[in-house]
């Protein structure tokens, strides 16, 4: 299976092939809408492609270009969990309980949201369609009318609404339930900022378990499962700081 890499600058996105069709792993950024296009045109894929999007959670970085794709491609079917639903209303990133990884990435994000102050973490708010899926537990992707081997599984830790793409080959695309950027700050494999650092590394215990072999994640290239492996447990709770 060719799994197409669909990089829209932060954040990276997945075409997964299903029979003539494919299923998007997330948006991206609405700003990045343009170069969304470029992407599909370079590869010479439509978004009448896209049968389906998987919304691995809510966040504006992932979610942002729902309402374009559902606008132009309405048979196109969103894949969320029920959780995600409040969220995408809202049109804002739930960040309440929310903590960096540490104090070093806390303070980059205050200084590039000093320089930036249009990213205020919302996006266009979604409203569910009577034709997209909604998931509350471990699901197989033949559940759903999607004829390849794999399931979805409710991954909370990030998000309330994190879920998971495990593929019967060993891919795993996990969105940000663990991430491959910003290395060189600490994060080892974990996403910068976690609602709840313990169900995070639940998570990776979980697919350490699942026979995964490799990590398609919405930040960095993709890595191998010894990746977690080798850094499970290694960011402490006492380490995080609270976003403000």
């Amino acid at each position: 299976m060719k799994i197409v890499n669909l990089k829209l600058n932060e954040t990276v996105c997945y075409l997964v092939p299903i029979d003539n069709k494919y299923l998007l792993i997330d948006t991206g950024y609405q700003k990045h809408k343009n170069l969304f296009y470029k992407r599909l045109k370079d590869l010479n894929i439509s978004i009448n492609d896209i049968a389906y999007v998987l919304l691995t959670h809510h966040h504006d970085d992932h979610s942002g270009l729902l309402n374009e794709i559902k606008i132009h491609n309405p048979s196109c079917r969103i894949i969320m969990h029920v959780k995600a639903i409040p969220h995408l209303q809202k049109g804002k990133d739930d960040l309440i309980n929310c903590k960096y990884i540490n104090a070093r990435v806390g303070m980059m994000i205050k200084i590039v949201k000093r320089f930036n102050k249009e990213w205020d973490f919302a996006f266009p708010p979604y409203k569910v369609h009577s034709n997209d899926i909604v998931i509350e537990k471990e699901t197989t992707l033949k559940a759903i009318g999607i004829n390849i081997p794999g399931k979805i599984i409710y991954t909370p830790g990030h998000t309330d609404d994190s879920i998971t793409l495990l593929l019967g080959n060993g891919m795993c695309f996990a969105g940000d339930a663990a991430s491959n950027m910003l290395r060189f700050m600490g994060t080892k494999y974990c996403v910068i900022f976690i609602e709840d650092l313990k169900q995070y590394y639940k998570n990776w215990e979980r697919l350490i378990k699942q026979n995964v072999k490799t990590i398609y994640s919405a930040h960095g290239k993709p890595f191998g499962i010894e990746k977690l492996k080798n850094n499970l447990y290694k960011n402490k709770e006492e380490q995080m700081v609270k976003v403000l």
